[in-house]
């Protein structure tokens, strides 16, 4: 990318006074978004896409591409270890979407210009950043247990597959121990008529740790609410359980 470019796309974004479009066109503006669409259109054998948008991954990682609310493309930006985050991801997604009770997609790697380009299936729904924050709070109690029981079941979780991506090999699950999706607030989809949890994405800041932050990290509501109500229901199924099955 030439020194001129970035420099006239800065010039141009710095007009826009609305943060997150400012953002996501100096993301775009910097991207091969037209490789990218060309990329997708042989995978999918399709001369034209019907219905595409375009997204920014968390802290400019990644341009995401939703295709006709069928599937969702990741194409990495700017970091190195990018290829090895989405070995990583789908390592994880493989072993704990057996082990979860709420239904987590799957991931496909594809190569892209020496790249990897994870493949998602498109899931319909709103995440909580979406929800009205009159929503989340009158329906916590539909939400706090389903979230809770999720956390708990792939804390408790040590699956073969992903040991040697523990810390250490003899780390055990524990209590707010184990594995953890991580960023639990913005990456789970809500049905928006029923308010169920319909899935959990985005895996690839996963790990096995001290998960207590998730409970209490967060100070801004409708949030602060829903996880302290999360937090009290795990606590419910660690207490009576104590991560044996």
């Amino acid at each position: 990318m030439s020194a001129v470019r970035h420099f006239l796309v800065n010039i141009f974004c710095a007009c826009i006074p609305n943060k997150p479009l400012r953002k996501k066109m100096r993301v775009m503006l910097n991207s091969d978004v037209i490789g990218c669409v060309r990329f997708i259109k042989n995978d999918l054998n399709k001369k034209k896409i019907g219905h595409i948008k375009f997204f920014v991954g968390y802290q400019a990682r990644s341009l995401i591409v939703s295709v006709n609310n069928e599937y969702v493309y990741k194409f990495p930006l700017r970091r190195s270890d990018a290829d090895k985050l989405a070995v990583r991801e789908k390592r994880i997604v493989d072993a704990l979407s057996k082990i979860s009770p709420i239904y987590v997609p799957g991931v496909k790697l594809l190569k892209w210009n020496e790249k990897i380009v994870r493949k998602y299936e498109h899931i319909s729904g709103v995440t909580l950043s979406q929800m009205e924050m009159d929503d989340v709070i009158n329906h916590i109690s539909i939400l706090a247990p389903k979230i809770a029981k999720f956390i708990y079941d792939i804390a408790c979780a040590d699956p073969k597959e992903i040991r040697d991506l523990k810390p250490s090999a003899s780390a055990k699950p524990g209590y707010c121990f184990g594995w953890c999706h991580g960023d639990i607030a913005d990456n789970f989809i809500v049905n928006p008529e029923t308010f169920d949890v319909v899935a959990f994405i985005d895996w690839e800041d996963a790990g096995f740790c001290d998960f207590s932050y998730v409970f209490t990290a967060d100070k801004r509501s409708p949030r602060r609410e829903l996880m302290a109500a999360v937090g009290k229901e795990y606590d419910k199924l660690y207490n009576k359980n104590n991560c044996k099955k």
